[in-house]
């Protein structure tokens, strides 16, 4: 029987050990910042025919070394650029679309030239209420993902 390298062991115990303790990308519920206000609203504009939905989260922030990239919410990706006064800050997300057209449903086929199929939506990696985001944050290099809940619906906003 053939007699099995020390070296070679503890190398395969530890390339083993690094691969099974890897976080997986999870939500956390404690992160180094608290939420304390958190909101979103609807909106329409008329001139050039789009709609949308914004949503704003402030919060302070708990350590200097925190920084936001994304906002996940409704099915929507945000692209954001977080304001820090202090150690409060201020995440705000737009998401934009012009309103479709509606159909032309009729019996005869050439009424119906122009018509647009829906494009698909892009799915988030999250399956979240309309009420839920996920704020991706990054401390010291390392990613997180913290779950916001109960964020207030106000008004829809009509802008000319």
């Amino acid at each position: 029987m053939k007699k099995v390298n020390p070296i070679v062991l503890l190398m395969s115990l530890v390339v083993i050990t690094s691969v099974l303790g890897c976080k997986s990308q999870s939500v956390e519920t404690s992160a180094p910042f608290e939420i304390n206000e958190k909101s979103y609203y609807q909106w329409i504009s008329g001139k050039q025919g789009t709609q949308g939905t914004t949503i704003r989260i402030e919060g302070r922030i708990k350590s200097l070394n925190v920084s936001f990239s994304k906002l996940y919410f409704q099915n929507n990706e945000y692209s954001i650029v977080p304001q820090f006064s202090d150690n409060v800050f201020v995440v705000e997300g737009t998401s934009s679309e012009f309103r479709k057209r509606e159909l032309i449903l009729s019996s005869d086929p050439a009424d119906e030239y122009g018509n647009q199929p829906n494009a698909p939506k892009k799915k988030i990696p999250f399956d979240l209420k309309d009420d839920e985001a996920v704020l991706l944050y990054t401390v010291n290099g390392l990613e997180g993902f913290y779950k916001i809940s109960n964020i207030v619906k106000l008004d829809q906003v009509y802008k000319p």
